[in-house]
């Protein structure tokens, strides 16, 4: 099936052929190893974005592609909060270094229209999967035998971790078991039954090796999301249920788990009087010195690429010790937008997540995947700007994008009628 994105300079409307449609392909092919190569590799995800936004431009339907994703909801919300975020460098409190060093922070989103305007055929969304179930696949067999020491794992983090870090690494198996189940759904007995198998690895491995405790807030929101999508929300009472009997089995059987929640819990409570930094202790100042900010200036903000500055000039006091440490990211990305764009910014961002989730509603293997993909990162965002980092934001923004994306109407019409003519 052919999904046609708009004139084809000198080859007619219809060229499958033609050099535009096959640079097209080569964008597809680069998005989709960006997307697989995110949580691993940042240099390999730097030069696939970069030959996929050349194969993009080179193909003479740049346009015709963006107007494809403006047409729909959650290409509009994305358009709008990029030309929010463009706007509010004008009134930055920071120098343009740095407000166009943010503003370049955010252009996963544009990654994501690209492939919002690209990814209609459900060929490429399938192959998206199997690039990601593929890498996570490698991933997860090297995380098990570095865990059993039959390799060393030459890392800051824990035995076991070979993606970018610790949380990267969980989050991306916690998304891999949740392709793995809806995958499942529709494939044979024997792929089924393989299918689960992984899945049932990747969970395992995320509570039992992981000590990410974003990865674990990702992976009750998948295990949320796939049970509500088998069920229904009629049985969502059902479903919490056996969810809380898991978590309960998790923190009985698994010390790391245990552990880290423990750890995080105890940073929190004796943040203000710990003689030295935590990782949760920090977030915790962080996050009320923030709160500040966004009162001093709660409508527009101080102006995107401001927070570094906006901070350091109101709370960075070396005599304080940890508690005035400056910060480039209060690891909150609501917080963060909040700072930067105000609560309008806020609202749009909030937009964008309406749009994914109202598109991503019903039945379908890529629809479940995004919803629990959007779940996870929205959770887990309330402690980290991963809409934002890089491994993350790639990942959530390229597969929003292609998992989202469906045919203009008078491209489905097409695309029916081509159906109809092979059939008859």
């Amino acid at each position: 099936m052919f999904i046609n994105f708009g004139a084809d300079s000198g080859h007619g409307r219809d060229g499958k052929n033609s050099w535009g449609e096959r640079c097209l392909n080569v964008t597809r092919i680069m998005a989709i190893s960006a997307a697989a190569a995110a949580p691993v590799s940042t240099a390999a995800t730097s030069v696939a974005v970069a030959l996929m936004l050349a194969s993009w431009l080179a193909s003479g339907r740049a346009v015709e592609t963006l107007r494809t994703a403006a047409a729909q909801r959650f290409g509009q919300a994305l358009l709008v909060f990029l030309a929010l975020l463009a706007v509010d460098t004008l009134y930055s409190f920071s120098t343009w270094e740095e407000s166009w060093s943010s503003l370049w922070s955010w252009r996963k989103l544009v990654l994501g229209l690209i492939v919002l305007g690209l990814f209609a055929d459900e060929t490429w969304k399938l192959r998206m999967l199997k690039a990601f179930l593929g890498v996570s696949v490698a991933g997860l067999a090297a995380s098990y035998t570095g865990w059993l020491q039959f390799i060393p794992t030459d890392r800051i983090y824990a035995e076991g971790v070979f993606f970018t870090n610790h949380a990267t690494q969980g989050i991306a198996f916690a998304v891999a078991a949740l392709c793995c189940l809806e995958l499942s759904r529709n494939a044979e007995r024997g792929q089924r039954n393989l299918l689960r198998a992984l899945a049932l690895l990747f969970v395992l491995n995320v509570v039992f090796i992981s000590t990410s405790r974003s990865a674990y807030a990702a992976l009750v929101c998948v295990a949320l999301v796939w049970g509500i999508g088998l069920l229904g929300w009629r049985r969502l009472p059902l479903v919490a249920g056996t969810m809380a009997v898991l978590i309960a089995m998790a923190f009985g059987l698994s010390q790391t788990l245990r552990d880290r929640v423990q750890q995080g819990i105890n940073e929190v409570r004796n943040y203000q009087s710990a003689p030295e930094v935590t990782s949760a202790g920090v977030r915790v100042v962080f996050w009320k010195n923030t709160l500040d900010l966004v009162a001093e200036r709660p409508v527009l903000g101080y102006g995107t690429g401001s927070f570094a500055q906006a901070y350091r000039d109101r709370f960075v006091m070396p005599e304080l010790g940890w508690r005035g440490w400056p910060t480039t990211d209060p690891h909150n990305q609501y917080l963060f937008i909040a700072v930067e764009n105000g609560l309008l910014g806020l609202a749009v961002f909030m937009a964008i997540l309406v749009a994914g989730f109202r598109e991503a509603c019903g039945p379908g293997v890529y629809r479940g995947v995004i919803r629990g993909m959007l779940l996870a990162w929205c959770v887990s965002s309330l402690f980290n700007s991963h809409f934002r980092t890089f491994p993350e934001g790639h990942l959530i923004w390229l597969f929003a994008g292609a998992m989202l994306a469906r045919a203009p109407l008078d491209d489905s019409v097409e695309v029916t009628t081509q159906v109809r003519d092979k059939t008859a």
